[in-house]
């Protein structure tokens, strides 16, 4: 593509389109759930409606559609990609109807993530690790297996991102910022434009999602789970295409430290992950219960608005990727790892501190 096309124009439009749309498509969606009582729940101010997350696959979808055509963009190449996210939005929208089990709901997204990635060789597998920890290439049928497990890591990490008022919509935003930035070096157009779309969406998102008018929207499994898997082929894209990123030379970044500058990104989301797990295995309680244990609960119960938490946990996220970003050129893999671990450990003691502040006040 030619250097001189003016993709800041093309990005600009592009949003500013999606806006229009996402707004147009959300109004319909609220109304819509509204007149059938579709997926009500109480609020503190009237009623608020869940499965808003079909409305970023319809803006998805759409535009794929209407750009088609566009030679650089190549959306008909993506078509698998994009039809999986929209099932697995559907998918999400079946369960934010019917609430269907948690195994069931990850059985059906196994066997989704598979078969694209094992019938489609524009989604890529991960087959080489570029010395991270050591370890180089790897077989397909362990590059797919292990591909699969990030995947449905990453979605299920995202999904609980959604507990909050805000939270999905600005992590989101910030998220594929970065991306956008970081694809367009890389001449990953496809990509850089369902960025754009993603972005918008969620900015209007937002506005429901903030809403106290009666009109609150969430963004339900239909939502999460498809951020989640736009997500997830954003990082692994980002680990699979190191070798021949144009990125990775522009920053000057160790190829094997690729996969945990990878994982930084979504380093709040994980840590919240791997604590839940940590919590109920100790508890024993099963690892699919809902519960006010997330990292969000203890901002709120610290008086934090919604707005704020949300908006706190980004910026902690961004900061620790930022960090190892910059500290990256001067430690191999095993030494960037050990640090990650470390900021990690130092995140989770912060919050635990915070939960164990907050029970000594309520007992006193």
């Amino acid at each position: 593509m030619s250097s001189e096309f003016p993709f800041l124009i093309y990005y600009i439009g592009l949003l500013i389109a999606t806006i229009f749309l996402s707004r147009f498509l959300f109004s319909k969606y609220v109304q819509f759930a509204k007149n059938y009582n579709l997926n009500v729940r109480k609020a503190q101010k009237g009623f608020a409606f869940t499965g808003g997350g079909v409305v970023f696959a319809s803006v998805v979808m759409v535009s794929s559609l209407v750009m088609e055509n566009l030679d650089f963009v190549q959306f008909s190449n993506f078509s698998p990609i994009i039809a999986t996210a929209i099932l697995i939005s559907v998918l999400g929208f079946y369960n934010d109807l019917i609430n269907i089990s948690p195994f069931s709901k990850y059985i059906i997204l196994t066997f989704l993530i598979l078969m694209l990635l094992y019938s489609n060789s524009t989604v890529p597998v991960i087959r080489n690790l570029n010395g991270f920890l050591g370890l180089y290439e790897i077989g397909f049928i362990p590059g797919l297996l292990f591909t699969s497990f990030v995947y449905l890591s990453i979605m299920n990490a995202i999904n609980l991102t959604d507990g909050i008022d805000g939270y999905l919509a600005i992590f989101s935003i910030f998220f594929f910022i970065s991306f956008l930035y970081t694809f367009h070096l890389n001449e990953y157009y496809t990509l850089t434009s369902t960025s754009v779309l993603i972005i918008g969406s969620s900015i209007i998102f937002l506005r429901h999602n903030l809403s106290a008018k009666g009109k609150k929207l969430f963004v339900g499994d239909s939502g999460s789970l498809f951020i989640g898997f736009w997500i997830a082929t954003y990082l692994i894209t980002y680990i699979s295409s190191a070798s021949m990123a144009i990125s990775i030379d522009s920053f000057s970044i160790n190829i094997e430290n690729i996969p945990i500058l990878a994982i930084s990104m979504i380093s709040i989301p994980v840590l919240d992950t791997l604590r839940l797990i940590f919590y109920r295995i100790i508890v024993n309680k099963s690892l699919f219960n809902n519960d006010r244990n997330h990292l969000h609960h203890i901002l709120l119960d610290l008086g934090m608005t919604h707005l704020r938490a949300s908006i706190f946990l980004t910026l902690i996220n961004w900061f620790n990727c930022v960090v190892l970003f910059l500290i990256e050129p001067n430690f191999n893999s095993k030494e960037l790892t050990a640090i990650y671990i470390t900021i990690s450990l130092s995140w989770f003691f912060f919050f635990e501190y915070l939960k164990r502040k907050k029970l000594a006040l309520n007992e006193s």
